[in-house]
């Protein structure tokens, strides 16, 4: 019997894409005459076998499902909600229990939700920042789409790796300085962003990075990428947050949400919108 705890959902978007993926790696899969030309080219850049052959390093299997399943559900599906994604992968999970159709249909989940299931050291962050690069260029090429974004809140489970991330973003950190020569992005460009689109990227992240402190400071043009830890979520008490809802069910506003979340609220400097 599918179970809403058996990986029924995951293992039949596996399947689905796989099928959909057919050919990639020589560039003639039915997955690229279903996505945006920008997509496509993205997808080709990164699994296609002549562009692998010219790099030293590639994505491993599991960081290539992650990747596909992600754009393959939002891109192809157009999914909007958790439970249409059940409904269109796994629909005998709503079937056969009411519980399981109760969680997946939750306010909480009435919005694009993904969950990639990765071990420490398998390169989630890599995963991230391809699809970054994926949403960025398309919202930049498809503004009215509102499918993409330029704007993200990366959130860490602790300094540790909150440290990283910067690294990730930003570069290694030397005499007060951060070298964006040694990001993720600049060190392995070759993998991550096709040459035509580098200096674009590259632009991108320089002026929109926004570590925690600066959050509600800093006055970006065109995006934002913020980047905290989890404690920035944590200074709302459970009074304070039931009382942005007054009855169960009702949607919480949005503006108030991001208000209780971020330490200040931006000002009014063009750019801040």
């Amino acid at each position: 019997m599918a179970s809403i705890n058996d990986l029924t959902l995951a293992n039949k978007l596996s399947a689905r894409v796989a099928e959909a993926c057919i050919g990639l790696e020589s560039g003639t899969a039915p997955i690229l005459d279903q996505v945006s030309s920008t997509t496509a080219e993205l997808l080709k850049w990164w699994f296609q076998d002549d562009f692998k052959e010219s790099r030293n390093f590639n994505f491993h299997d599991g960081q290539r499902s992650g990747i596909l399943n992600v754009i393959y559900a939002h891109e192809v599906l157009g999914m909007t909600t958790l439970k249409g994604l059940y409904q269109e992968i796994a629909p005998e999970v709503l079937i056969v229990s009411d519980q399981a159709a109760q969680i997946i249909g939750a306010i909480k989940n009435d919005y694009p939700k993904y969950c990639l299931k990765m071990a420490t050291g398998t390169g989630k962050t890599w995963v991230l920042q391809t699809l970054m690069v994926w949403q960025i260029l398309n919202a930049n090429r498809t503004p009215e789409n509102s499918r993409y974004t330029r704007n993200f809140l990366i959130v860490a489970p602790g300094l540790i790796v909150y440290d990283r991330l910067r690294d990730a973003f930003e570069g290694k950190e030397r005499d007060g300085k951060r070298d964006f020569a040694t990001s993720d992005l600049a060190s392995y460009q070759e993998l991550f962003i096709p040459p035509a689109y580098r200096d674009e990227i590259f632009r991108f992240v320089q002026g929109t990075v926004c570590p925690k402190e600066e959050i509600g400071r800093k006055v970006t043009a065109g995006g934002l990428i913020a980047i905290s830890n989890w404690h920035i979520l944590s200074e709302e008490t459970e009074d304070e947050a039931e009382e942005e809802i007054a009855a169960p069910g009702d949607r919480a506003d949005p503006a108030a949400v991001v208000q209780s979340l971020l330490p200040l609220t931006p000002g009014t400097s063009q750019g801040n919108d």
